[in-house]
């Protein structure tokens, strides 16, 4: 769905069976990767966002680790918070996380149910963080929909 938006899709996973272009055709990059060698694989910048997904505990803790020592503007794990909040507690920061770049669980609050409804809401999201926009409802909105209106 990301790539219905136009955006680069990177898939990352460090089993050779789960990331092949065969099961993400859309992807841009599909990578095999250990967690300590997936970030100078990648290119940071402001519209960069991390998706934490493989069901893989270890793998992204281990990934986690890694990303919180980024200026990626956008974490999130699948899940629920009390697995985020373990997987911080796990790290044992020694200094405090920027919770504004961290999300857990992931998505706005949609009533999504299958694979595809929770990625729109993963997706509607990110939009959001990146934009700094409200997530609320457009009946809602004082201002108008549109920059240029």
């Amino acid at each position: 769905m990301a790539y219905l938006l136009g955006w680069e899709v990177t898939v990352i996973d460090g089993r050779p069976a789960h990331a092949t272009l065969q099961r993400f055709p859309n992807a841009t990059k599909v990578l095999v990767s250990k967690a300590e060698n997936v970030l100078p694989q990648i290119q940071i910048d402001g519209q960069t966002a991390f998706v934490l997904m493989t069901h893989n505990y270890s793998y992204d803790l281990e990934l986690l680790k890694y990303l919180l020592g980024t200026n990626a503007p956008y974490i999130g794990t699948l899940g629920p918070k009390k697995k985020l909040i373990r997987m911080l507690d796990e790290l044992d920061l020694a200094t405090p996380i920027n919770e504004t770049r961290v999300h857990g669980p992931i998505g706005l609050d949609i009533g999504a149910e299958t694979a595809e409804e929770i990625a729109i809401s993963i997706l509607a999201e990110i939009k959001s963080v990146f934009t700094g926009a409200s997530a609320i409802f457009l009946k809602e909105k004082k201002k108008p929909i549109h920059v240029y209106e």
